[in-house]
């Protein structure tokens, strides 16, 4: 699990390293490719793990800042992640367990809250977190730009769900973590409430449109962690 939590973090600090407004801005596209690559390598020394992980784990950083955000509608973004992943956890199987600076440093901590919870699960779950900022905001906008044109317009119109999004899904990914299924429910009925004056004006339906399709993949996003862990 700790090459999953390298790579989410990697992604997710990445992302937030390049302004989004430009996407092709080449110096931007260079800094999240350092940071996403100095990532790697952190988590990678301080851990013990083989360094043969990191050209991977590098090559991956820097193919998805090279290819997302997009305004079209190209998958394979999305689709090289998640071999990617796949990848990453089936060779995870064979590791021994991380044994480095990064694992001492967890260990020499005296909070009660994590007690009893293992330095991969909790690197995981600060690279979940990490990543279900911006990173989940472009995968949602990469599937909004695959519906239509109407439905990305109301994404330009209803900026709120840029900065909603995010809260939305780490309260999402808390909620289901800790078995709080009622809170999570409420969550997602204020959702619909806080949204139905827009759509309500919207005649042609895009922006309610725009709300289920965001707002599915983006709890989908949140929730496909919580198995791993």
């Amino acid at each position: 699990m700790i090459l999953l939590a390298a790579l989410l973090l990697a992604l997710g600090l990445a992302d937030f390293a390049r302004p989004q407004d430009r996407p092709a801005d080449r110096r931007a596209l260079v800094r999240a490719s350092v940071v996403g690559a100095a990532v790697v390598v952190l988590v990678l020394w301080g851990t013990g793990v083989d360094w043969w992980w990191a050209p991977i784990g590098i090559a991956a950083v820097i193919a998805w800042a090279a290819s997302t955000p997009v305004d079209r509608a190209y998958p394979w973004p999305l689709v090289g992640l998640g071999l990617v992943v796949a990848a990453i956890l089936a060779g995870s199987a064979e590791l021994p367990a991380p044994d480095g600076w990064l694992t001492d440093w967890y260990d020499s901590l005296e909070l009660e809250a994590l007690r009893g919870i293992s330095f991969e699960r909790f690197a995981l779950a600060v690279g979940c977190l990490v990543f279900l900022v911006e990173s989940a905001n472009i995968i949602v906008r990469m599937v909004l730009a695959g519906t239509d044109a109407g439905v990305m317009a109301s994404e330009q119109t209803l900026k709120g769900g840029r900065v909603l999004g995010p809260i939305e899904r780490i309260f999402i990914f808390a909620m289901a973590l800790s078995g709080q299924f009622a809170a999570l429910t409420a969550v997602v009925a204020a959702k619909g409430i806080l949204r139905f004056p827009e759509i309500s004006r919207d005649v042609a339906g895009r922006k309610a449109e725009y709300v289920l399709v965001g707002s599915f993949v983006s709890w989908a996003v949140a929730l496909i962690f919580v198995p791993l862990l």
